[in-house]
């Protein structure tokens, strides 16, 4: 080949032959480079990602928080209202158990359990959350803010779809305390108190393992319905295969990230308890002779403590919605690099 064509043509590696060369790519003038971002385009180390849901958390509170005061006053209203109905149709009962003494202790802690089962039964409101919140964590690779709003009107088309998925893990999860618990019932109903103790005892563990595992298996799942705009099958399948791999690593920032969160709240909220409680104990001494008194005080107290429990339950799970969707993106940089897709994002836009 003469002198003049070499500089104009190329190798074909494919073939070894000879060919023209192709256009050189037309040259890009200086832009500023893309901005750093909230989270690191990377994958994250452990202790990482339990520090970018605060992050996160504190970079879009409004989103965050405010998606998250939402969803729980409604979450509580609902339980309200549900408790309302329970109380009217089993009233005889109620006041029938308070004339025994130990029928009444055993029934407070029924209940003090049943508090507790219905807290881990509203994991699968985290869910929703994720969705919400996964709309920001995608932008803040950026450095950019979303609101409440933009995340609600990002989210068209698959909002029944998130509100689905939350419902049926809440489903899942008291499906699985039920058929746990049933046989429970049955040795009370034969007269076997000592098997239905240790059954339930042993269910309780059964339940508690069992629903780490299956909500760690699907934490995903809002996360894809809202990112990737999948059907709930498809999240279900997509949150299954993404949590395949790193499993005790995910279940670690998962299960430390909500204890931490949680111990944090009631740090928090703790002493504001007992402030209201000395204040409530110091008014109905001071209001003895008027009993129209010591009701408005114990009303006003009611509502403060239960706007505090709506207030600390929204942060915490703020929080770990933050947290699931970091998880979520960071499991795909570490298996899919994720990571170069968001690189090449920035720059080009």
């Amino acid at each position: 080949m003469g002198r003049s064509n070499a500089w104009t043509s190329e190798v074909d590696w494919h073939t070894g032959r000879w060919q023209m060369r192709s256009p050189s790519p037309r040259p890009y003038g200086w832009r500023p480079p893309p901005p750093r971002g909230l989270l690191p385009k990377r994958a994250l180390t452990f202790i990482e990602a339990l520090d970018s849901g605060f992050r996160l958390l504190r970079f879009v509170p409004g989103l965050s928080i405010g998606s998250s005061l939402i969803v729980f006053t409604l979450w509580s209203l609902l339980l309200t209202a549900a408790g309302t109905l329970a109380a009217l149709q089993f009233l005889p009962f109620l006041s029938d158990l308070s004339s025994n003494d130990d029928a009444t202790s055993g029934f407070l802690v029924l209940a003090q359990l049943g508090s507790a089962a219905l807290s881990l039964l509203s994991l699968g409101l985290a869910h929703l959350l994720s969705g919400l919140v996964a709309t920001g964590t995608r932008a803040s690779f950026g450095a950019r803010k979303t609101t409440l709003s933009q995340a609600w009107a990002a989210l068209a088309g698959r909002r029944r779809r998130l509100v689905f998925a939350a419902a049926l893990m809440c489903a899942i999860n008291l499906g699985l305390l039920l058929a746990l618990g049933a046989p429970t019932a049955l040795f009370a109903m034969v007269d076997s108190p000592v098997l239905a103790f240790v059954w339930a005892g042993l269910a309780a563990l059964l339940w508690l393992f069992a629903l780490l595992w299956l909500n760690l298996r699907l934490a995903f799942l809002g996360s894809a319905i809202a990112v990737e705009d999948l059907s709930v099958r498809d999240g279900l399948k997509r949150s299954w295969a993404l949590t395949g791999r790193g499993f005790w690593r995910l279940l670690g920032q998962l299960a430390l990230g909500y204890f931490l969160s949680n111990q944090l709240v009631q740090l928090v909220i703790s002493p504001l308890v007992l402030v209201i409680s000395f204040v409530l104990a110091v008014g109905m001494a001071t209001m003895e002779s008027s009993e129209s008194a010591q009701i408005a005080i114990g009303l006003v107290s009611a509502a403060l403590l239960l706007a505090l429990t709506l207030i600390s339950s929204a942060v915490l799970f703020a929080y770990f919605s933050c947290l699931v969707t970091v998880c979520f993106f960071d499991q795909q940089m570490r298996t899919e690099g994720l990571d170069l897709v968001l690189i090449r994002a920035e720059e080009e836009g």
